[in-house]
Order: structure tokens, then sequence, then C-alpha cells
């Protein structure tokens, strides 16, 4: 009897286990049930849309309501729906994107915006990217990148659903320190990221401005854009555009001369919706494309309309590119010395004291270098000896007009 007692109380005790657990996957939903995704799937023929269009708009709500909080009024607004191919199956990712010009007061600080709108749209499940210095159709501004981060089949998106861009009403007879002027300014740009990680590693260590150039569908491309954002560097799309040797040209999805003007738009269009947060763009080889005038004016016709500047790497003396940004009102630069044409580390730091000397001589200078390991290298040993000779560290948006 006491055995059969005890076999008795064994399964109620069990019963009673099954039916808590029964309860509490009822209730709960279970332990692993993952969280409500951003967005929303929708089948079609071509394949899967991945849709953040309801997320986006409601991050577009909470960043109206933190700027009206703060007191700050909208003087323009630009908006779009964006739609990109994704990258390892047949389908598209959507999305709502908005460019907002507020005035800014010069009483209010930054932070104390930023502090707002990260406040205001954690509410909505959106964060703030990053927050650096631009230009806003000529206007010098700070950029406020604000959206929200998923995964989709595995992989880590990122999606730019609001670009707030500040224009700070200074006070009359305040010195800031960028009105400082030094001996010259430099700007740095860091072509090809995208192949691989470590560089990405390298250079996002390197407290100065940098501009990274990152090229589209390529194995880290996303990965180059979101820690450069994130660790306050700004970041470009480097466009593949046809070299004059065809032998030598290094992407599969390129530009040529012999494409139509509609093919030309649309891989321009699509190539600058697969980076998010880019301000500008800058021309991946592309010595025999830059010196086509029919192929730039397809090109920057789709940068004037994203509000984007151009910067001639000059691969080509004989590129009309920056001469067309110009007669088209794009804003534009030229690189003046690629910094790393031999991958030696003292050859590379020669070059960079050649790039300060043109700085002393012209005020400014803008310079190409790589993702690679010794060009990170040189740089971060350069710097202070740069800036104790008094070169300034810029980013390229602050150069082009």
């Amino acid at each position: 009897m006491a055995k059969t007692n005890k076999k008795n109380k064994a399964w109620m005790i069990a019963m009673g286990v099954i039916v808590i657990a029964v309860l509490y996957f009822k209730f709960s939903g279970g332990p692993h049930q993952p969280l409500s995704p951003h967005y929303d799937i929708e089948k079609s023929g071509s394949g899967t849309v991945v849709d953040f269009t309801g997320s986006t708009n409601k991050i577009h709500q909470t960043v109206d309501e933190a700027l009206k909080k703060t007191g700050l009024s909208v003087r323009d607004t630009k908006e779009a729906t964006k739609e990109v191919p994704r990258q390892k199956v047949e389908g598209t990712i959507r999305w709502h994107v908005r460019q907002l010009l507020v005035n800014f007061p010069g009483d209010l600080s930054i932070e104390t915006v930023e502090q707002a709108l990260q406040s205001g749209v954690k509410k909505s499940g959106g964060q703030l990217i990053s927050s650096q210095p631009d230009n806003y159709q000529g206007l010098s501004v700070i950029r406020i990148d604000i959206g929200l981060k998923d995964k989709v089949a595995g992989d880590d998106i990122m999606i730019v659903s609001d670009q707030v861009y500040l224009v700070k009403e200074k006070a009359p007879g305040v010195v800031t320190s960028k009105s400082i002027a030094g001996h010259g300014q430099m700007a740095i740009v860091i072509d090809d990221f995208g192949y691989s990680k470590e560089p990405i590693d390298a250079y996002v260590e390197i407290a100065r401005p940098l501009t990274f150039s990152i090229l589209p569908y390529r194995p880290y491309s996303n990965e180059a854009a979101a820690r450069g954002l994130s660790s306050g560097h700004q970041i470009m799309l480097h466009l593949p555009m046809e070299p004059l040797a065809q032998a030598e040209q290094s992407e599969k999805l390129t530009i040529t001369v012999k494409m139509s003007d509609s093919q030309i738009q649309e891989m321009t269009k699509k190539a600058l919706q697969t980076i998010p947060g880019i301000i500008g763009v800058n021309n991946h080889q592309g010595s025999r494309a830059t010196a086509d005038k029919r192929v730039m004016k397809v090109v920057l016709g789709e940068l004037k309309v994203n509000n984007l500047f151009f910067l001639d790497s000059r691969t080509n003396s004989q590129s009309i590119g920056a001469d067309t940004a110009r007669q088209f009102g794009v804003r534009t630069g030229e690189n003046q010395l690629f910094i790393d044409n031999s991958d030696d580390v003292n050859a590379i730091k020669a070059q960079l004291r050649t790039a300060q000397n043109m700085a002393f001589k012209h005020g400014n200078v803008i310079v190409i270098g790589h993702a690679r390991m010794n060009t990170a290298k040189a740089v971060r040993e350069m710097i202070s000896e740069l800036e104790e000779n008094g070169i300034q560290l810029v980013f390229v948006s602050q150069m082009v007009k």
C-alpha cells in the first residue's frame, strides 16, 4: 500500500508539472517565441517583399513629436519610398525615408536634440544611428540619421528612415572652434570597403574624421556602413564605373559607356540604395566612364535627386566628372593625391607629408587611400605629426562645393 501511495504521489506531481508547463506555454507564448519583427512580408511573382514601411512611418511620427517637444520647426521636407533588391534571395526590401531641414536656435545644444530624438524614437522601435557634420544644398548642417536595425533571414539589416539636418543660427560675435583656422585642412577618403572585415576593425579605431567609401554588393558592405556610422565616420558609395582597360574591371555590376541612359540610371539608383546613410558618391575605377559626358550626366542626375555630392576620384586626367557636376548644380570636389599606390608604410607616410604641403599651399587638400591594413597603420601613426604641424583632419563633405 505504501508503494502504491508513493506511485500515486509521484504521478500527481508529474501531472502538476505538465499542467503548469501547458499553462506557461499557453499564456507566455513559450520561452523561445521570437520578438515581433519590424517588417511585413508580401509575396509576389518576383519574390518576397520585406516591407518596413509601417515601422518607418511610426518612426517618422515619433521624430516629429520629439522635434515639436524640443521647440524645433521643420523648414523643408523631402520624402520617398525606397525599394532595393535582396542580395541572397529573390525579392526586395522596401521602406519610407524622409529628409528634414530643421531650424536650430543657437541657445540649444546638439546633445539636447540628440537625447530628445533618441528618447522619442525608442517608443517606435527606432534608434539614433549617427550624428555628423554635413552640407544641405550649400548650407553647413549637423545631420542626424535615425532608423532601425533588424534581421531578415539571418542577415543584419539597417534602415535609415529619417535624416534630420540641423541648421544652427550662431549668435553674433561668437567664435567657435571651427572658425579658428589652422595651417590647412585635409580630408582623407578611404576607398574599397566591403571586401574584408579586418580593415573595418582598423579604421573604426581611428578617432579622427575619415570618410569611408563603400562598394555595393560586397560581403562586408553593410558592416562597413553600420560600424563606420556608429564610430562617428561618414560614409559614401564607391560606385563601380568602367576603366579604360576592360581586363582591369574588378566589379561585375559596373556602369559602362555602352549602356543606355535607362540602364545607367537604374544601376545607379539600385547601387545608391544598397548602402544606408551615404552622403555622397565617388567613382571606383571609371577612367573611361568619367570621361564620357553622357554617362556622367545620367549618373549625376540621380545624385542630384538624392541630394548627394560627387567626389571625382580622378583615375583619369581627362575626367569631366567634377566639371559636369558643377554644371548640374551637384556639389563636388576632386581627389588630389592617392596616398597608397605603394603598400609600404613609410611610402604612405611620405605621401601624407606631400599632402600636408599641398594643404599648406592651397589651404586644403582631398586625398584617397584604400581599405588596407598598412594604410590604416600609416594614417594612425601620422595623425600626431600632421596635427602638430597645423593640419586639421575634416570630412570630405566639408570641402565639396
